[in-house]
């Protein structure tokens, strides 16, 4: 891939996206310990089983392995992290897709920050990658996250199971994202 994602910081109107580094785990592990914003991941992906280090490492692996992978979020007027977006290599139904993700600390939701992050990486990956589409994949009951997709154009495509339990496919193709 002709792209160096992970060798700089990213900025949109009101944040600063950046390499997650294990100085993060501190302020991750508030997001681990909310029964909130861990509502809808499996039981392998919560505390005690995987903790805000796993979390950390794990992107930090996927930046290693040209796996992609979640940067942090930081808030320009604050400086505050506030959570993780970014775009992540997956295997959906044995096809090779880029998905656009997003956590926030729930301090921080309802204020259009995962929706101004996932834009971002939208067009970075569209731009960038040149992929014939981009995916979430959201939890059948997360209806938050599912507004967020579909404010940015992403449309239901499917449900799966595998991955992160039964969640929606939503995409939209590089053409309907041409078009917008």
């Amino acid at each position: 891939m002709p792209i160096n994602y992970y060798s700089y910081s990213h900025e949109s109107t009101r944040l600063i996206m950046r390499p997650l580094v294990l100085g993060d785990v501190k302020p991750w592990e508030d997001f681990m310990k909310s029964n909130d914003a861990t509502a809808f991941f499996p039981p392998k992906l919560k505390p005690p089983h995987f903790t805000a280090k796993d979390w950390i490492e794990r992107q930090m692996q996927r930046y290693e392995n040209d796996q992609l992978g979640l940067l942090a979020l930081t808030e320009k007027k604050s400086g505050h992290f506030i959570g993780m977006s970014g775009l992540l290599k997956q295997e959906v139904n044995g096809k090779p897709e880029i998905e656009v993700g997003y956590h926030l600390l729930p301090t921080y939701w309802k204020n259009g920050y995962a929706r101004e992050a996932a834009l971002y990486f939208l067009k970075f990956g569209f731009i960038t990658m040149l992929p014939s589409s981009i995916i979430s994949l959201i939890h059948i009951e997360n209806a938050s996250s599912q507004r967020v997709a579909q404010a940015n154009g992403l449309t239901t495509d499917g449900k799966i199971i595998q991955n992160h339990g039964p969640s929606y496919i939503y995409r939209i193709s590089n053409t309907d994202w041409t078009k917008n």
